[in-house]
């Protein structure tokens, strides 16, 4: 968890601007301009802050579970599917069942992502050859 502590939310130039009615101008109140009123406005901006800030943690927390509950759905509807095949395939008066099953398992005309099995074992091995394009230097334009 990030600490509201090690934030500022005043602006570089409303700080200096802040600083100067809390000391040279201490005792100079213009309407409604004064040491008082940037007090009260920065403690009420940090509030607004802290409050921010505990939001943003609220948010990476539920993302995350999202994302949790999310991958066991998709791990879940894919081991059914691969249960639905064995059992289809079982028996071959299924054949609606295998076609349905065919179906949600190969891309759909509209670009909808098919529920795919993860991958497992290691990544494939790229050539160098084929980042040495993009790593040499460019020419320059005369």
């Amino acid at each position: 968890m990030s600490s509201t502590s090690d934030f500022d939310p005043l602006p570089t130039d409303v700080r200096a601007v802040v600083e100067l009615f809390s000391t040279q101008l201490a005792r100079v109140s213009f309407p409604d301009v004064d040491a008082a009123k940037f007090r009260q406005q920065e403690e009420a901006l940090r509030t607004e802050a802290t409050m921010v800030a505990r939001a943003r943690e609220a948010l990476v927390a539920a993302e995350a579970a999202f994302a949790r509950r999310l991958e066991e759905l998709v791990d879940t509807t894919t081991r059914a599917l691969a249960y639905a095949r064995i059992y289809a395939d079982a028996d071959r008066s299924r054949g609606s069942l295998a076609a349905a099953i065919a179906a949600i398992a190969s891309p759909s005309p509209r670009g909808e992502p098919s529920i795919a099995p993860k991958r497992r074992g290691r990544p494939p091995k790229r050539s160098a050859e084929l980042f040495d394009v993009a790593t040499a230097p460019a020419e320059p334009v005369v």
